[in-house]
């Protein structure tokens, strides 16, 4: 057992020498109601997590929708927290290119909501919001458009952009969140793809009894 393990064990179990092997350890933890409730926590704690995820799951999160009436991307607008959409014509070839980019992109973040919707679909909100040049994504915080990003000058003014250029330009709109140690190396089409946690409602209940294996696996 490692050293820093053991040593914590015997703090919780109030035991200040070595006189406890290794497996007699792991026993008295198993058995500490402390240690339990703490593992119960936790156990619950991934259930809420889970539910989050299912809930946006259901929503569209964690893939990149296309959006055929104008009223849908009115109700996502306004109730999305936050939100990447692009305003596209089905003829323009660098909306394309932008499509591919943000389906590469939506399954690794997870809490934000990726959609499309064509301008001859949404007259109104094409004027609402100006939407003049295309590709158009407008970037939604908090039900309200904080943001956009208009042709490909800030992508580097050219069709060969990468994703994860496109990616940092959503995180410094804040709209996604850049991934933290050795993920942030790799290139977002290599990366394993897991759920975001860290935004679950902490009241969320549970109507139904998933097992611990499943609450933890939040990958897919």
């Amino acid at each position: 057992m490692d050293d820093k393990i053991k040593s914590v064990a015997r703090r919780v179990l109030n035991e200040g020498d070595d006189a406890l092997s290794d497996d007699e350890l792991l026993a008295e933890l198993e058995n500490d109601p402390e240690l339990e409730k703490l593992r119960e926590a936790r156990l619950d704690q991934l259930k809420r997590e889970m539910n989050w995820a299912r809930d946006l799951r259901g929503r569209g999160h964690g893939e990149y929708v296309e959006v055929h009436k104008e009223e849908d991307m009115v109700k996502l607008i306004g109730s999305e927290s936050r939100a990447v959409v692009h305003f596209t014509h089905p003829q323009f070839a660098r909306c394309k290119i932008l499509d591919q980019h943000l389906r590469v992109l939506a399954p690794h973040h997870f809490e934000t909501r990726f959609a499309s919707i064509s301008v001859e679909r949404c007259p109104f909100l094409a004027q609402k919001f100006q939407v003049r040049v295309l590709p158009c994504l407008l970037l939604v915080d908090g039900g309200r458009v904080a943001d956009r990003i208009v042709g490909f000058e800030e992508l580097g003014n050219g069709d060969a952009f990468s994703t994860n250029t496109l990616e940092r330009r959503l995180a410094k709109s804040k709209v996604i969140e850049l991934p933290k140690g050795e993920l942030a190396r790799i290139p977002v089409a290599e990366r394993p793809i897991s759920y975001q946690i860290g935004y679950a409602d902490q009241g969320a209940s549970i109507d139904d009894d998933e097992d611990e294996d499943n609450a933890k696996r939040l990958e897919y």
